[in-house]
């Protein structure tokens, strides 16, 4: 268990650090655009496509620490009237549920890739030098992380502490 332990924590500090770097692209791109926009009144089609890109691999990547920490959307409501065991019974349910989800979207992903790739789809009004299926490999790639997560967590590895709701 605790080589398991041990490959989470390593495994959370590649997450966040994807996570800052994708954030920080973003923000790069951005700031890139509205400078070139404001001091010369020209504007780049690509930075726009990949903004959206990077914002949607921001939000895959952000799902897979939220997933890790056990913070993400939980409707509580009557979870919080079960006894103990019942709840850790409802957790565990859930984490199976949630698990077969994306163990689906994860295969999905892949085939959609595939199909992406096979037909050589491009970005076709910005010019980025990467085919559509690059952007894509978020999809199998973000939910068999998801995936990796529901594994370690029906194993026994869960997260130091819990988040909570802000609700009193």
């Amino acid at each position: 268990m605790r080589s398991l332990e041990r490959f989470s924590r390593g495994l959370a500090h590649v997450e966040d650090g994807l996570a800052g770097l994708t954030l920080a692209l973003v923000l790069l791109v951005v700031m890139y655009e509205l400078t070139i926009r404001g001091l010369f009144g020209q504007s780049n089609l690509w930075t726009d496509e990949l903004s959206r890109v990077l914002l949607i691999v921001l939000t895959y990547v952000s799902a897979i620490g939220l997933t890790r920490d056990s913070a993400h959307v939980k409707v509580e409501l009557f979870v919080d009237f079960l006894r103990p065991n019942l709840r850790r019974l409802a957790g565990y349910l859930s984490d199976l549920l949630c698990l077969a989800f994306a163990a689906t979207a994860t295969w999905l992903g892949i085939r959609y890739v595939q199909e992406s790739a096979l037909f050589g789809i491009t970005f076709a009004h910005s010019d980025l030098p990467f085919p559509v299926w690059v952007a894509q490999l978020i999809i199998p790639v973000g939910f068999g992380a998801i995936t990796l997560r529901l594994l370690l967590r029906l194993l026994g590895v869960r997260p130091q502490q819990t988040i909570t709701s802000p609700e009193p």
